[in-house]
């Protein structure tokens, strides 16, 4: 069964007009609305959820693994290629090691300083933007754009988080701008990793 969130803000935030040293204060404070109807956000938002999402592998997976390896090496040996043939045994084993791997648990937590992934904490200064992709049960996570040469895109599981709370804490200190999916995440998760 499909679910559909709304994650889009329906109404504008009232911004409340610089005031002018010969602007009336009385029609300044008739121009501010009071959010009365918005909900008060925690100081800090915190969760647990696997660094990844753990796909089951069957047998089979890992025959497939070891079946293209050996393929690809014996093809390298053919060329004449030995430093490419060992670089796809060892890449051949690395990969088969990481589909056996569980999943570690990491604590999340949204911070007024920052967003905080176990003990290593992102600066909102370092960060660009955010997405948030909600597609359950497979893909609920978040997107930081950061200014990062090496590492532009922060991917951040939402675990069971309602999305709705986080994206409202997070829209107080960065925008929001849309993303794609990376082909590199589209072909991940479709070979199950």
């Amino acid at each position: 069964m499909s679910y559909v969130l709304n994650l889009k803000n329906t109404q504008e935030p009232v911004k409340a007009r610089e005031q002018k040293p010969h602007d009336d204060p009385q029609a300044a404070a008739q121009n501010i609305r009071p959010a009365a109807n918005k909900p008060q956000l925690p100081a800090t938002i915190s969760w647990q959820a696997p660094e990844y999402t753990q796909y089951k592998r069957s047998p089979d997976w890992y025959w497939s693994v070891g079946i293209l390896t050996i393929g690809i090496f014996i093809t390298a040996l053919v060329f004449h290629n030995i430093l490419f043939a060992i670089f796809i045994l060892l890449a051949g084993f690395t990969i088969a090691l990481y589909g056996a791997r569980p999943a570690r648990v990491v604590t999340f937590t949204l911070l007024g300083e920052g967003i905080r992934i176990q003990d290593r904490v992102y600066p909102y200064e370092m960060l660009k933007s955010f997405w948030i992709f909600y597609h359950p049960p497979n893909i609920k996570e978040i997107s930081v754009e950061s200014h990062k040469f090496i590492m532009p895109h922060i991917k951040i599981p939402l675990g069971d988080t309602n999305p709705v709370t986080v994206r409202a804490y997070l829209q107080q200190f960065m925008p929001e701008r849309p993303q794609e999916e990376s082909l590199i995440d589209i072909t991940a998760r479709y070979l199950g990793f």
